[in-house]
C-alpha cells in the first residue's frame, strides 16, 4: 500500500505503528491526540506550518518505511546492507562462512543475543540468508527471533551490531551487539 498525503493519519498509524516515529520526527507532534487521526497527512502538516516540500519528504520517508517492512515480511532474520558489509569484512578476517545467532531468554520478558562466527552447521540449527549472509539459529528459538533485524551502527559512543526484535516486550543486550528494541 502506498501512502499518500491525502490519507488519514489515524489510518496510517493503525496499519503501520512505526509511522508514528517518522511523523514525530518531522514535527507532527499531535500524532496521539484525539483530533489528529481524522486529519490527512497534508492537513496535519499544514496545520503545523510545514510546506509542500516537507509534506512530500514525509510521505517519501513513510513509503520507504513501508517498503522496508514489506521486504522483511516473511523473513525470520533480516540483515541490513550495512550490517552485511561488516559481517563480510569480519568473516573474511576470521576465515569463517556463517554467523551464529544465539538467544538467551532471561525469564523476565527480555532476550539476550550473541553473534559468533562458524563454519559448520549443527543438526539442531536452521540456516537463514539475507543480503548474502548465512545466519545459523537453533531450531528451538526460531519463533523467538522471527522478524528480528540486525543492523550495524556507528555513532559518537562507538560502533557495533544492533539487534531489533519487534516481538520482544523489552530490550536486551548480547555480546557483540547493541541493545535490542
Amino acid at each position: 500500500m502506498e501512502i499518500t498525503k491525502d490519507m488519514l493519519i489515524g489510518d496510517i498509524i493503525n496499519k503501520y505503528p512505526e509511522a508514528a516515529g517518522i511523523m514525530l520526527g518531522y514535527g507532527l507532534h499531535c500524532v496521539g491526540c484525539s483530533a489528529n487521526p481524522f486529519d490527512t497527512v497534508e492537513g496535519g502538516c499544514m496545520s503545523h506550518g510545514m510546506d509542500e516540500e516537507t509534506v512530500g519528504n514525509l510521505v517519501g520517508d513513510l513509503n520507504k518505511m513501508v517498503g522496508n517492512l514489506d521486504n522483511r515480511k516473511g523473513k525470520v532474520v533480516s540483515i541490513t546492507k550495512v550490517a552485511a558489509q561488516k559481517f563480510l569484512e569480519f568473516m573474511k578476517e576470521e576465515k569463517k562462512s556463517n554467523i551464529k545467532l544465539g538467544v538467551i531468554d532471561n525469564g523476565h520478558g527480555t532476550l539476550q543475543y550473541s553473534l559468533d562466527f562458524s563454519d559448520s552447521v549443527n543438526k539442531t540449527e536452521e540456516i537463514f540468508e539475507d543480503n548474502g549472509i548465512k545466519i545459523l539459529v537453533e531450531k528451538d528459538v526460531v519463533d523467538m527471533v522471527r522478524g528480528l533485524e540486525i543492523d550495524y551502527v556507528k555513532n559518537k559512543n562507538g560502533s557495533g551490531f544492533k539487534i531489533k526484535n519487534p516481538n520482544s516486550k523489552a530490550g536486551g543486550c548480547g555480546s557483540g551487539c547493541g541493545c535490542a528494541e
